[in-house]
């Protein structure tokens, strides 16, 4: 019963601060081209203090085709790197991680419609969130 708790106050956390990125940036600015996203990613980079070719090299990698998602993903990345529990627990349990980050998502208004707006659902932001995170490990 202490680990079910446990676990939920991580991916809570984990939803909490991944949940941030969106509402800071990604709510007012979605990247619509491939070099406003790595701009984007390299201030986040600069933030965490996380080298920014690692991070724009981790954005190149990104196993996904559009820049909305590679986005996200390095994102998420970064967001591991700062916190490693976050990242082990988007890693021992994805899918609700993914879960916890879709109901944040769906509660924040302005994302949901920038994100409608570029074509993003709400599931595949959250699922690109927690394998960016679970890559950073």
């Amino acid at each position: 019963m202490a680990e079910y708790a446990l676990i939920t106050a991580v991916v809570a956390s984990l939803a909490i601060s991944l949940a941030t990125i969106p509402e800071s940036q990604l709510a007012r600015q979605l990247p619509v081209t491939a070099s406003r996203a790595q701009a984007l990613v390299s201030k986040s980079a600069r933030a965490g203090h996380v080298p920014v070719a690692q991070a724009r090299a981790v954005m190149a990698k990104a196993p996904y085709r559009r820049v909305q998602l590679r986005y996200l993903y390095a994102e998420g990345w970064l967001g591991g790197r700062h916190r490693p529990s976050d990242c082990v627990l988007a890693k021992a349990t994805p899918d609700a991680t993914q879960a916890e980050l879709a109901a944040g998502i769906r509660k924040d208004g302005r994302l949901r419609s920038r994100l409608g707006r570029m074509h993003v659902t709400v599931d595949q932001a959250a699922l690109a969130l927690t394998r960016g995170t679970a890559a950073a490990c």
